[in-house]
């Protein structure tokens, strides 16, 4: 427990003397123009860092702060310096201030510690992640603590509260507890969904054995009244999502069944020689994970609120919970998305907008091009996809230079077709979505092609909104008002969707700042909205956070007559591209000729070159873990691309 402390106590760095070390590090280390609505930006942050350092020290519980740096604005730059200015501090403070930074990706995590120690000229930082995790005690040894998003969240209450305690743990240093958090980015996945369906317990029960019956009861039928109540509601065929009957719920703050010991039980099982009929050891890991997984469910659903829902022909058991870090120490959250983050909205009282200054950004060399078609969800596009990808291709091709450099953001369904299938362009780059947010591997990229987009579901919605506002009722499930909306549900789709395309549009060179004003190098963004509502409004959204952005038509069409054009990529690439996506075990040949639509004589070669250890795709594939297996002789022989589960 924090004891109250005086301000003159605390290590707090001075708003403007880190703004202008800010500016010097800004214009003389990264060759940027600086301006004075950015150093305006860069005091602000500091003071709000104080800001939750103070409270933090002081026993205040008050809201997350949430700044809304734009991209390109320095955010994450300037969170490594304050921690390292924070550091230098420390080393003559009667009060030193430790920290946390929170980060998306493992690489980015390293690359912050660099950062921060070049800063600092000590070893003041260091990541403590899945690939190199850290003792306890060394942890505490250091400044500033980086870790990821996911560290963070598995290590906050989420369905198990107890795992609440391994946040507290990360949170204490040599100097007491630390009193900042750094959110680079809003938190992915701090909604914990669960899903179960009638199938998911049924290839539960397959496995289980008349000896594990016997012996685990309870759990069994547990399992059982789960499907028989899943399967009452299928045969009502009810649309419209409804809760569970008490019965099936807890009522007590005891869960009615704990499946623990089954899980236990059910990892020695050898589920590839009864269920894949074959010794493969990948396939005995991955099968395991999905019985553990839904059982993992199954208990969630034994110990929290949940419901009914149907989403196309898929029958379901869901609820979810809120994996937010309450706890985190002073915690502040750059989110260059903010405005369009309905999230933030959910939390009401618990998160703060914090001001930021205007024109920081000006994105009038920039140019939208807004082509309006039907069809533009997954569903929809992974049907259709090489057919309008040729189109698209054809499109671009009359449009831009051959020079051109092109970030191309898909669904991960089709990505492997697109870098197959490959355009005329000097550079073409390809990503999808839930891998894009925040990486600034095609900050080199003067086009960004947005071709599809990631719509999320009902089910998505309801979770969200239980996780932050509570269960609601069966009449709010039939009409879902919340404050001034009469449909909360589709804003919060709508307003998702926003997100994800102000990301994926800001991963290109327009982030850059090239003079005083915040303007960006020229660069050109082509996407396909949706013809409704939907369309307008994400249209407003992405202009509201673009400020001076153009918006031109683009008379483009994905569906008309098919366009036939010579292939620019190689199926090799498009295989590596499909390997790297798949999860591990056996994908059959067979299969893969069908997914990258393989002509007799490219299929031929391809298996000549899987034969090749020297080549430079069997090498590539190699590196994913990826190996080439026959099995058989003759007629019989089978082929596989088995992929294994990595270390």
């Amino acid at each position: 427990m924090q004891h109250p402390i005086g301000l003159h106590s605390l290590s707090l760095v001075p708003p403007q003397v880190f703004s202008a070390r800010m500016k010097h590090h800004w214009t003389s280390s990264l060759g940027l123009c600086a301006s004075a609505p950015l150093e305006k930006l860069w005091t602000i942050m500091a003071k709000t860092f104080n800001e939750a350092i103070t409270d933090s020290a002081n026993g205040v519980q008050a809201p997350w702060r949430i700044l809304q740096p734009p991209t390109g604005s320095g955010k994450t730059r300037g969170a490594c310096l304050f921690a390292a200015m924070l550091a230098e501090m420390n080393m003559t403070s009667a009060a030193p201030v430790g920290s946390i930074i929170v980060t998306r990706l493992i690489d980015e995590a390293d690359a912050l510690v660099s950062e921060i120690n070049a800063h600092a000229g000590r070893e003041a930082a260091i990541a403590h992640h899945s690939r190199a995790p850290k003792p306890t005690d060394t942890l505490q040894q250091y400044d500033t603590l980086v870790i990821t998003h996911q560290a963070c969240v598995n290590a906050s209450a989420s369905l198990n509260a107890s795992r609440g305690a391994a946040f507290e743990r990360l949170s204490r240093w040599r100097g007491g507890d630390r009193l900042l958090t750094i959110i680079d980015e809003a938190l992915a996945n701090v909604v914990e969904d669960v899903k179960v369906t009638a199938n998911d317990i049924a290839e539960v029960l397959r496995y289980i054995t008349n000896d594990l019956d016997k012996a685990l009861p309870t759990e069994c039928v547990a399992l059982r009244l789960l499907r028989q109540a899943l399967a009452a509601y299928e045969d009502h065929d009810r649309g419209a999502s409804v809760f569970l009957p008490e019965a099936i719920n807890a009522s007590s703050d005891a869960p009615l069944v704990n499946f623990a010991p089954l899980r236990t039980a059910m990892k020695s099982i050898q589920y590839d020689r009864l269920g894949a009929h074959m010794e493969d050891t990948n396939t005995r890991l991955r099968i395991g994970r999905e019985i553990d997984r839904t059982l993992e469910g199954c208990q969630a659903l034994f110990e929290q609120w949940s419901y009914y829902a149907k989403s196309g022909d898929e029958h379901s058991f869901n609820s979810s919970s809120l994996s937010v870090p309450w706890g985190a120490p002073g915690p502040v959250v750059l989110d260059a998305t903010a405005r369009a983050d309905f999230l933030w909205d959910l939390f009401e009282d618990k998160a703060r907008l914090e001001p930021t200054p205007s024109h920081v950004r000006d994105y009038s060399n920039a140019t939208l091009h807004v082509a309006r078609c039907s069809g533009v969800g997954k569903r929809a596009m992974v049907k259709n996809f090489k057919t309008r990808f040729a189109r698209l291709a054809a499109d671009l091709e009359k449009q831009l230079p051959p020079s051109s450099s092109v970030f191309l953001c898909t669904h991960k369904a089709n990505s492997h077709i697109a870098k197959g299938e490959g355009m005329g362009f000097e550079r073409l780059a390809v990503g999808h979505w839930n891998a894009v947010d925040g990486r600034n591997d095609w900050a080199n990229f003067e086009t960004a092609v947005i071709f599809g987009l990631p719509y999320r579901d009902q089910i998505w919605a309801n979770n969200t909104f239980f996780a932050v506002q509570g269960l609601q009722t069966n009449e709010w499930m039939k009409s879902p008002v919340w404050k001034s909306h009469t449909d909360v549900r589709r804003v919060m789709r709508q307003r998702q969707l926003s997100v994800s395309i102000i990301q994926a549009i800001n991963r290109i060179q327009l982030r850059r700042v090239v003079d005083e004003e915040g303007r960006c190098p020229q660069a050109n963004v082509y996407i396909v909205l949706p013809k409704d509502a939907d369309g307008d409004a994400i249209l407003t959204n992405v202009m509201a956070d673009m400020p001076g952005l153009k918006v031109a038509d683009w008379p483009f069409e994905m569906d008309g007559p098919k366009v036939k054009r010579p292939r620019k990529g190689s199926s090799h690439e498009a295989l590596i591209s499909f390997m790297e996506a798949r999860l591990p075990g056996r994908t059959p040949l067979s299969a893969i000729r069908r997914e990258l639509s393989l002509s007799e004589t490219a299929f031929k070669k391809l298996r000549e070159t899987l034969g090749n250890k020297d080549h430079t795709t069997t090498k590539a594939l190699s590196a994913l873990g990826v190996e080439y297996l026959v099995t058989g002789r003759g007629r019989g022989a089978k082929s596989f691309l088995a992929k294994h589960q990595p270390a």
